[in-house]
């Protein structure tokens, strides 16, 4: 899991206060090294699955780059689809580390430095470089997390910014605050557990926890508006686009809001006890609630890695058909019903959030229609929906 707490344990362990000595008597057990492990193979199966067994359906033109004003871009869906992929790898990674980390617990003795007067360099350094790792990565998942709803919301209002913006805001943002956050604990003696007073604490230990939560709850804030925006925004399309508000417009705008409102909720759940055990820690650190922190840590070393494999479900790309249906006609050829018939269902693949090429309505949503006029005019159904 990706806590701040963790990274305190991997201090030199001269002088240790009562709560930190009973927590990390809990941390360092056998149950919850295998919580770990077992999350973290669910875990990597699913980010391993986004990244080389997911497969698009759809129109070969989608996944390739086109050139803008002598410039490659990436079409509106693979845009989408590359940021889920790089989300995935950052899954893949912290999934990987926290792994490593279990195993290395479960069959080496010894790893966290132990209680001593001695310094262990050596645990010291392998502790804080593996915590380090899960963290940066861990945080790199958030920051990607918000750049899918950043993109989501520019691509309806006919703006993106280029992949590699992306890639150099999450890389970069992530490695100044873990930087920032793990110098100050570490550095110069890795003796984060000698604090006397408050004072000392705010001082050593609250910045990393302030530069790990802080992008967390940014996104917990940001998301949900970004998408309640993007959801008005398709409703206003949607009506644009066909003047009326019927059932299929209607059914349409839920299936969005379902999976936007899915995707926060993952978030949330996966991450929600990493905030509730940092408030708890730090108002009650002298009358600590040992069963409900050891309860909450068993709930974060299970659901941290399960991000990757939630993502798998709530990420996936959910097609739209669009159905349409004639009542019979004496007076057809059978050409025309051919012709027509080949025009009643169109791909899966289709996306809605793609914007017209040569279009000056760039953000409008591309809804097809059918190219032959039948008579009477067709009713329509939505089986399902696309966003990637």
């Amino acid at each position: 899991m990706a806590d701040p707490t963790i990274q305190t344990f991997c201090c030199h362990n001269r002088i240790r206060s009562p709560p930190a000595i009973k927590l990390m008597a809990e941390f360092d057990t056998d149950g919850y090294i295998v919580v770990c492990l077992v999350s973290s193979v669910f875990g990597i199966a699913g980010a391993i699955y986004q990244i080389w067994i997911r497969h698009e359906d759809g129109p070969s033109h989608h996944a390739v780059r086109r050139r803008r004003g002598g410039e490659l871009t990436l079409s509106s869906q693979n845009l989408g689809r590359q940021i889920i992929v790089w989300l995935a790898v950052a899954d893949l990674c912290a999934s990987f580390g926290v792994f490593l980390r279990a195993a290395l617990w479960k069959y080496i003795n010894d790893v966290l430095p132990p209680d001593s007067d001695v310094d262990d360099t050596t645990n010291v350094i392998f502790c804080a470089v593996s915590s380090a790792w899960i963290q940066y990565f861990y945080m790199c998942t958030w920051l990607w997390t918000l750049c899918y709803a950043i993109n989501v919301r520019r691509q309806l209002s006919g703006a993106r910014y280029a992949l590699r913006t992306y890639h150099y805001y999450v890389w970069s943002i992530a490695a100044v605050l873990t930087g920032i956050g793990l110098t100050v604990l570490y550095v110069p003696d890795a003796d984060c557990h000698n604090v006397h007073d408050m004072a000392t604490a705010y001082m050593r230990i609250l910045p990393n926890y302030v530069m790990t939560y802080g992008p967390m709850i940014a996104v917990m804030i940001v998301n949900p508006v970004l998408y309640c925006q993007a959801s008005r925004e398709v409703d206003r399309q949607l009506v644009a686009r066909f003047s009326q508000m019927s059932n299929t417009e209607r059914d349409l705008m839920a299936k969005f809001k379902l999976k936007f409102s899915l995707i926060n909720l993952v978030f949330y759940v996966c991450w929600l006890p990493n905030l509730v055990n940092g408030i708890v820690l730090w108002t009650m650190w002298y009358s600590l609630p040992y069963t409900m922190v050891i309860t909450v840590w068993y709930i974060m070393a299970i659901m941290n890695p399960l991000q990757a494999f939630l993502n798998t479900l709530v990420y996936q790309k959910w097609n739209c058909r669009w159905r349409l249906w004639r009542h019979a006609s004496t007076d057809t050829s059978r050409d025309t019903r051919r012709r027509n018939r080949s025009s009643l269902v169109f791909s899966e693949g289709t996306p809605l959030l793609q914007a017209k090429a040569g279009s000056p309505f760039a953000s409008s949503l591309q809804l097809h229609q059918p190219s032959v006029d039948l008579i009477p005019t067709p009713t329509r159904s939505i089986n399902s929906c696309s966003l990637v």
